[in-house]
């Protein structure tokens, strides 16, 4: 987790948060909920939700002695490419986040480097390097169409995992297709002598 120092920021972005809300009592709470825009890509090549999505968060500001503790959800439309079909759906994604914003001149502020709290810039605290962390978390590496829902790869010329396609005799995985008409041969040459 990477922290976030002071930065004065000229115009906020959609998910820099205004903390002034809160009243500065430990356990004061302020609820956020709301749809804001990803200004940039969250994700990974394979699975991502992209610059300009919506994003859903249901969200609870907490002040306490240090700064403030975020905690609730954030969700979205994510764009995935299925790593063994290579073919592209959205789904819907979601995390569940806490975390901890401290206050300047407070002692989590001054070990914030070594205990991963972020920092507020000012009363605004950014969601943005949280997300990017929680989301980068949750994502699988190599993401397919079943791990979101789809009975099978939404490619239908694509093999079942076990390498049986079962429908069609001599069919070509689309993916050795290139090599099949380089070499014009559609067999193996297992068994000749």
């Amino acid at each position: 987790m990477s922290t976030t120092s002071r930065s004065h920021r000229s115009a906020p972005g959609p998910l820099v948060l205004d903390t002034r809300s809160i009243s500065r009592t430990p356990g004061a709470m302020s609820p956020i909920q709301r749809v804001a825009v990803a200004p940039s890509t969250i994700g990974v090549e394979m699975i991502a939700i992209p610059e300009g999505a919506e994003l859903d968060l249901d969200l609870m500001l907490t002040f306490v002695d240090e700064g403030v503790l975020v905690t609730g959800s954030v969700s979205g439309q994510a764009k995935i490419e299925c790593a063994r079909c290579l073919g592209e759906f959205h789904a819907e994604v979601a995390v569940d986040l806490t975390e901890m914003y401290a206050l300047e001149n407070r002692a989590s502020a001054e070990g914030a480097e070594q205990d991963e709290v972020r920092l507020l810039d000012g009363d605004l605290l950014d969601l943005e390097p949280a997300l990017i962390d929680a989301f980068g978390l949750e994502f699988p590496l190599s993401p397919t169409c079943t791990d979101y829902g789809h009975a099978e790869c939404i490619n239908a010329d694509t093999p079942r995992p076990d390498g049986v396609s079962g429908e069609t005799e001599g069919r070509i995985d689309p993916r050795w297709a290139g090599l099949a008409e380089k070499f014009g041969t559609t067999g193996t040459d297992e068994g000749r002598a």
